[in-house]
């Protein structure tokens, strides 16, 4: 069995991986560059949904919840500048890697027959989210692991979504090297979401937060 992490996309999502998937197979001679790049943006903005915006209005203290949504518009922000600096006119030979990627190495039907976005976990990474969650439940509850978990679920996401799609786009030196660094600093944001959030929350709440990331780990055969 292999295991996964991916999430239903939005309905604007589905209606640009469509969109984007009829104009290549159809050799229509019309420039791919926005297309790619308003599914990229797209794709960003549901990640940031499905990972953070949702999981707010768990936190049961009003002003957690508003310096949550700092962090998170933050994020944001942060990851809407990366693109607008990585994204731009090129050519259709260019931009077809990127749909490439998009279409073979961040989307998956799951066992429902449902296309989800998302990849593959390797399985230590596998193995480590799984026992994380599985380390809370209404009777136990050990927040180091779940944090732990979390944090690898975070980061195998980021490096998937910003680092090796970063490897399709054609990009000069600058722009190649602002990569890490705008990585590291979504990274930093995400970091400080979780040490805001967790210390606090009472085990009922983190029995909440665990059952809205479970569904994203999904476990079908090879």
């Amino acid at each position: 069995m292999a295991h996964y992490f991916g999430f239903v996309p939005s309905d604007k999502l589905k209606a640009l991986i469509s969109e984007a998937e009829q104009v290549v197979a159809s050799n229509e001679n019309v420039e791919y560059y926005p297309y790619r790049d308003a599914l990229t943006h797209q794709t960003a903005r549901d990640l940031t949904d499905n990972l953070l915006v949702g999981l707010v209005e768990i936190i049961p203290n009003p002003e957690r919840q508003a310096s949550m949504r700092k962090i998170v518009g933050t994020i944001e922000r942060a990851t809407d500048t990366l693109l607008n600096i990585l994204l731009g006119k090129e050519n259709n030979k260019d931009v077809l890697p990127s749909f490439h990627f998009l279409r073979d190495h961040a989307t998956f039907i799951d066992n429902e027959g449902i296309k989800r976005v998302g990849f593959k976990l390797s399985e230590k990474d596998a193995n480590t989210i799984t026992e994380g969650f599985a380390a809370i439940t209404p009777e136990h509850v050990d927040r180091a692991k779940f944090k732990t978990a979390l944090e690898t679920m975070n980061e195998e996401t980021l490096t998937h979504f910003i680092s090796r799609y970063a490897e399709t786009l054609k990009l000069g030196m600058i722009k190649r090297k602002s990569v890490p660094v705008a990585k590291s600093a979504i990274d930093k944001g995400m970091s400080m979401a979780l040490n805001k959030l967790l210390p606090d929350l009472p085990n009922d709440s983190l029995n909440r937060l665990a059952n809205y990331y479970r569904p994203f780990i999904i476990e079908k055969p090879e």
